[in-house]
């Protein structure tokens, strides 16, 4: 997209000098900081209050070896990111105020930042224990850490240059060697798409910092627009790796930082041409902005396959005006009537200054989000689908087929997710706290990252394995007002040990029509979801395990029937859900699942998750039924 569209433009006659871009009120105009909302103000004011006589962490060595020591990161990260927080709460509250109160903090800050020998993390240093001076290298955080001080500078230079230009100048010196010339002159970072066609995020995520450093203080012309447009092609092999339905195969989490920064890379073009750049209308980049409310389930909670969470604090005010740029009023309402921390506090200053001067018209829309009743993505092989359009009551039902070399995969081809009025029933973990393991070979003798802790069979005692080749094939989906179908085979997914040669599992929501009899005539009206596993196996007496993953501690209960076995998940005072299966040779156990680290907690509680397995030994054909309803 990019790459045909600059054969016939140049960026060079379309985007005003750095004298000239001026996308938010610098701190010297006073008029329009101090007509923010009052609220906004004095959250800001108080927010870098917290700072005066900041005592700056240090960043000692041994911390940031930690993570090739024993794998921790947090070591070092607990006192690289507060140092981040930190300027930006006191270059936001000097901002807001504008007495001068927080510009010797500001000082200090800027000057400690200046002087650390890696602006990045420790977990994507891959050259060693210890940063390399001399290898100038960008990672996220690295260019996050630039755009932060470029935006220091266009904000407060005014302020700062009254005390003395050499702090100016030293951010000018350091964004200059580790930000523009590895920009300009490399071709070796993996996420420019040049060494590797695998990229992700990260290509976006950096662009759109590198993007606020080169737009607010590159003063050459030719440099600047040939920077930018060697942006525009990285961004073009990253779009390259989308299907057209605009799908985040990294989870709903990452989206944020995938299709979100993405659009923080087109918002910043757009307004740096005065709309000359505008991308907006682009099909695929409608498609990927969609990709939020389409994975949206109720209140904070979203579709979370991959690594991230179930509850999501998005970006209220980037998704807004993402929505508001691509004409789509289902963005808008999502950004509108989903509840978020976040408000103006977005992190990085090109969202939180938008954000600032935005939150009045955001906070006076009264919408409530979307509640899409049906989802199909085929290209990533995520459905979705809910009882009732337009509301959180009833059934929901989220399913997936893919392949277990998905950025952040878990291994779980053919997995689901199920909430009932908006509460989380069958569910999918997330994933922990990074470590060294995370992202390493040893990355699923995690236990979150296993097919046994996702919502798919164990076969003959074997798991899912990792692997482009480990997927889904048969993928079919079918959608009526009364029923929803998605059928997936996933004995690919499964090694040859496992010993399977069909496994065709197929999801089913019957929206409770009353166009269903039950066995004595009578018409029934309530809703269910239904799992049917088909399979053929290789030899006769398999041992077959469904596993299932659930929020509340589950009951055991008959209903009456002999054959029968009924599970009970009580989610609050008034909703529960039930699961309705044949008792013939099933045994069923429930394994407690701890929750003690910091990541799981904040969504599940101390209480911790718990793990249905349903075992049977089953001939070499067969099916197994799954019945799931709200009581």
């Amino acid at each position: 997209m990019f790459v045909e569209w600059l054969k016939n433009n140049r960026i060079i006659n379309l985007i005003k000098d750095t004298q000239n871009y001026h996308p938010y009120p610098k701190a010297s105009e006073r008029e329009k900081w101090d007509s923010i909302p009052e609220e906004v103000s004095k959250a800001c004011i108080q927010e870098a209050e917290k700072y005066l006589g900041f005592q700056w962490p240090s960043l000692p060595a041994v911390s940031f070896m930690a993570f090739m020591r024993t794998g921790d990161r947090k070591v070092y990260e607990d006192r690289h990111f507060p140092r981040r927080k930190a300027l930006e709460a006191l270059v936001i509250g000097e901002c807001a105020e504008g007495k001068g109160r927080f510009i010797d903090d500001i000082i200090n800050g800027i000057w400690c930042i200046c002087e650390e020998s890696f602006w990045g993390v420790s977990a994507h240093n891959g050259i060693g224990p210890l940063p390399d001076v001399e290898d100038r290298y960008i990672d996220l955080f690295a260019a996050e850490t630039g755009a932060l001080l470029a935006w220091t500078k266009y904000l407060l230079a005014d302020e700062l240059d009254r005390v003395t230009h050499l702090i100016t100048r030293r951010i000018d010196i350091e964004l200059e060697e580790r930000i523009k010339k590895p920009f300009i002159y490399r071709e070796d970072f993996w996420w420019m798409g040049v060494v590797r066609k695998d990229i992700n995020n990260w290509t976006p995520w950096i662009i759109a910092n590198i993007m606020s450093v080169f737009l607010l203080n590159e003063y050459d012309l030719i440099r600047r627009a040939k920077a930018i447009e060697k942006m525009m092609i990285c961004l073009d092999r990253f779009l390259d790796t989308y299907h057209d339905d605009g799908g985040c195969d990294e989870g709903t989490s990452y989206w944020d930082l995938a299709g979100g920064t993405l659009f923080d890379c087109l918002d910043q073009l757009y307004m740096a041409s005065d709309g000359k750049i505008d991308f907006f209308s682009n099909e695929l980049v409608r498609q990927i902005g969609r990709f939020i409310y389409r994975c949206h389930i109720a209140d904070k909670y979203f579709i979370n396959f991959a690594d991230g969470s179930a509850e999501v604090n998005i970006s209220k005010d980037m998704i807004y005006r993402y929505g508001k740029r691509i004409q789509d009023p289902n963005m808008i309402s999502l950004a509108v009537g989903v509840p978020s921390d976040t408000d103006f506090r977005a992190g990085a200053l090109r969202r939180t200054l938008p954000a600032i001067f935005n939150y009045r018209e955001l906070k006076s829309q009264k919408m409530e989000p979307p509640y899409i009743r049906d989802v199909w993505m085929d290209g990533i092989q995520v459905m979705a689908a809910r009882e009732k359009e337009g509301s959180k009551k009833g059934l929901y039902l989220a399913a997936k087929g893919g392949h277990n070399a998905e950025n952040h995969n878990h291994n779980d081809v053919g997995s689901c997710i199920i909430f009932a009025d908006g509460l989380p029933g069958i569910i999918d973990i997330g994933v922990e706290t990074y470590t060294r393991k995370t992202f390493s070979d040893q990355r699923y003798e995690i236990w979150t990252m296993q097919s046994q802790y996702h919502n798919v069979p164990t076969i003959n005692g074997k798991m899912q394995q990792p692997g482009m080749e480990y997927c889904a094939s048969n993928v079919r989906y079918s959608m009526t007002d009364d029923n929803v179908t998605f059928s997936v085979d996933i004995h690919k997914a499964y090694p040859e040990e496992a010993g399977v040669e069909y496994y065709n599992r197929t999801y089913r929501m019957f929206r409770g029509s009353n166009n269903e009899e039950k066995p004595n005539g009578e018409k029934s009206d309530r809703a269910y979801i239904e799992i049917t596993d088909a399979y053929v196996f290789e030899k006769e007496d398999n041992t077959l395990s469904l596993n299932f993953m659930v929020w509340k501690k589950p009951e055991i209960i008959n209903d009456g029937i002999a054959s029968d076995r009924l599970i009970k998940v009580q989610l609050n005072a008034d909703t529960s859900l039930y699961m309705q299966f044949s008792g013939d040779n099933t045994t069923v156990d429930v394994e407690h699942c701890d929750t003690s680290d910091e990541r799981l907690r904040k969504v599940w509680g101390d209480e911790g998750i718990y793990r249905i397995v349903i075992t049977g030994t089953v001939p070499k054909e067969g099916s197994f039924n799954v019945r799931i309803y709200k009581g």
